[in-house]
């Protein structure tokens, strides 16, 4: 970054200087006063947002003499190599802008505050770093001159010893002293620790050549090891091939002595159901003679069972004929019972609903209102209306007189209250007469609407009298209207009642009708218990034929089909014997081919190997184990050796520590 140019106006000895700035170094001379650290204050006041108060006790002597305002602006060029002016005002109000020069003008950001005005500046001169711009530029310059020239009005040496110590860091120097002694003694300390703690790691050291020579030596052995379990395992997979052959035969030769059994087995029991066939069969034959036997019976049985059903049905005919007479009967009499009362509450409801209309027209010639009340209840809208009109002219002379009485109070000494001088208006006469004669034009105004209001009043009381009178009386009639339809309705109601009573007469002569036809036809059935019993004696007859004919019909039906079956089942035993002759030479040519005692000596072979191959496997596993436990302790001896040279590594360091302490 570099500064180009800076103007200032009215700052301290500045009343208006502009200074540009060559490349590289720039060395401002002259006598003291002159204003060459304002040049410096400027800078930092106006780029880096410095506080004023930080440059001289009170703001006000920041700025020149005799000036209300102050302003500084700095032309500076980023790294991007564009062209910048930071403007700062000194004075309420103070503003902070930066402009971008484009095509020859500075053309001021928008930014929304202060805050983002400084973000902006950090950006473009790479100083975003957590600190702010004033921090880091009082870090840099250092003490200002009026800090620097404080102390020397201390009278007491210590005191200002105590001062300049603090501007120039010489307290920080003592300090840091004290702290660095310390430091030294801790580095000491902590080299002593280390050198201490490799001492015994350096001695866990020592065994590691004997373990890596142990380790050597078991590998070698799990070598050999494991050839040896490789042939061992080579042999037994070759015995193994043979002995699956043998087994193969050997599971053959079973599986046709189970073959041979279940064979065997099969035609025992096809010979017992062909014998159990053979009896069925004869069961059958039996069964259709008996029911040849038994068919003439079993028809006669049949013909009476067919009487009785239908006997039967007009059994239950003639019950529900029984039960409809009685439900006739039942019916004529709850049809009189009602024909009667609803003659007698017919007639009851008509005298009633006389004397109720009487009372309704009564009640209406009680209920009318006087032309008088009707007109009075008339007038009442426009009344309010006016009334409304009176109350807002009332309201506007309150509001009338109120000014009236805020500009006599202003105007009381005759002055203006927005000029500030004697109101020519009212000069030839006293303020207070202005207002006398208004308000007294207004309260009798005020006086006369307010009589109006109050005659007003008593007359819309009046009105709203009769207005309520006339509501009430409408109400009324309103419900004796109501009643006087309900009456209609209640007269319309007991007519159409009326009506239905010959429909009550028409139906009870239905139902005398009817009952009278359903009692004739219940005596057709005069002879029905006679003809029930006769059919029962039949039935029972010829029920023991019947029965036979029942039981043995299945088995007679079913002769076809076990006939059938023991052609079926005759031709598969013929077909299971062959079989089984088959299965017996194949078994003999079997047991020729199987080698018994070859079988067991190659089982004994393979087992003694998996016994030698199972103790190979159980060396090697602990000769693993042994490599494993081996290669754990070298990998941490060799972790202790990484922690000794560590260790000493910052041994080093701490060395190099403290000889930078010293």
């Amino acid at each position: 970054m570099q500064i180009l140019s800076i103007e200032l106006q009215n700052i301290k000895s500045h009343r208006d200087t502009s200074l540009r700035f060559a490349a590289g170094i720039n060395v401002l001379s002259g006598p003291n006063g002159i204003g060459k650290s304002t040049i410096f204050e400027a800078i930092g006041y106006a780029l880096f947002g410095v506080d004023a108060q930080s440059f001289v006790g009170n703001v006000e002597r920041f700025i020149s003499i005799g000036a209300k305002k102050g302003e500084v602006r700095v032309v500076f060029q980023p790294a991007d190599g564009e062209q910048y002016r930071a403007t700062r005002t000194v004075g309420a109000p103070a503003k902070w802008l930066l402009a971008k020069q484009v095509a020859g003008d500075f053309e001021v950001e928008e930014h929304k505050d202060i805050k983002e005005t400084e973000l902006r500046i950090k950006e473009l001169l790479g100083l975003n770093n957590g600190r702010s711009l004033a921090e880091q530029f009082e870090l840099v310059i250092g003490p200002f001159q009026h800090e620097f020239l404080g102390p020397f009005v201390i009278k007491q040496p210590s005191k200002r010893r105590d001062k300049f110590d603090e501007i120039l860091g010489i307290d920080t120097w003592r300090k840091t002293y004290n702290e660095t002694r310390h430091l030294g003694k801790a580095i000491e300390n902590k080299i002593t620790t280390l050198r201490e703690v490799i001492v015994p790691l350096q001695q866990q050291l020592d065994v590691l050549p004997e373990k890596q020579t142990e380790l050597s030596a078991v590998r070698l052995t799990l070598e050999k090891e494991q050839q040896e379990s490789a042939a061992q395992q080579q042999r037994l997979e070759q015995l193994a091939a043979q002995l699956k052959t043998l087994d193969r035969q050997q599971q053959d030769l079973q599986q046709l002595q189970a073959e041979l059994a279940t064979l065997q087995q099969r035609i025992s029991n096809g010979q017992e159901k062909i014998v159990l066939q053979e009896e069925r069969i004869s069961a059958a034959q039996q069964a259709g003679k008996l029911l040849e036997e038994s068919q003439a019976g079993k028809l006669a049985f049949e013909q009476a069972e067919a009487s009785l059903l239908e006997l039967r049905r007009q059994q239950q005919q003639q019950r529900q004929l029984e039960q409809e007479v009685a439900a006739q009967d039942k019916q004529l009499g709850m049809l009189r019972s009602r024909y009667e009362t609803e003659t007698r509450a017919v007639e009851e409801a008509r005298n009633e609903l006389r004397q109720q209309d009487q009372a309704l027209n009564e009640s209406r010639a009680s209920l009318l209102v006087d032309e008088s009340t009707t007109r009075l209840a008339q007038q009442l809208p426009e009344l309010r209306g006016r009334s409304e009109q009176l109350q807002k002219l009332l309201g506007q002379l309150e509001g009338r007189r109120s000014g009236l009485q805020e500009g006599q109070q202003k105007l009381a000494g005759g002055i203006c209250p927005f000029f500030q001088e004697p109101c020519r208006n009212i000069a030839d006469q006293p303020a207070q007469d202005v207002f006398s004669g208004k308000f007294a034009e207004l309260d009798g105004q005020g006086t006369q609407l307010r009589q109006e209001l109050a005659d007003l009043g008593q007359q819309e009381a009046a009105a709203v009298a009769a207005e309520q009178r006339l509501s009430e009386v409408q109400i009324k009639l309103q419900g004796l209207t109501q009643q006087l339809q309900q009456l209609v309705e209640r007269r319309s109601r007991n007519e159409q009642r009326a009506g239905q009573l010959d429909d009550f007469r028409q139906q009870q002569a239905a139902v005398e009708k009817t009952l009278q036809e359903k009692q004739q036809a219940v005596t057709a059935f005069s002879s029905l218990q006679a003809d029930i019993a006769r059919a029962e004696s039949e039935k029972q007859v010829h029920q023991q034929a019947r029965d036979l004919f029942v039981a043995n019909q299945q088995q007679a039906a079913e002769l076809p089909q076990r006939q059938e079956e023991m052609q079926k089942y005759s031709a598969l035993l013929q077909q299971l014997q062959q079989e089984l002759t088959q299965q017996q030479d194949r078994l003999t040519q079997v047991q020729g081919d199987y080698n018994a005692e070859q079988h067991q000596d190659l089982s004994r072979q393979i087992d003694q190997l998996r016994e030698a191959v199972g103790t190979l496997r159980q060396k090697i596993e602990g000769l693993t184990a042994t490599i494993d436990r081996l290669a754990g302790e070298i990998a941490k001896l060799q972790q202790v050796e990484q922690e000794i040279a560590a260790k000493k590594l910052q041994i080093a360091r701490f060395a190099e520590k403290e000889q930078l302490v010293k």
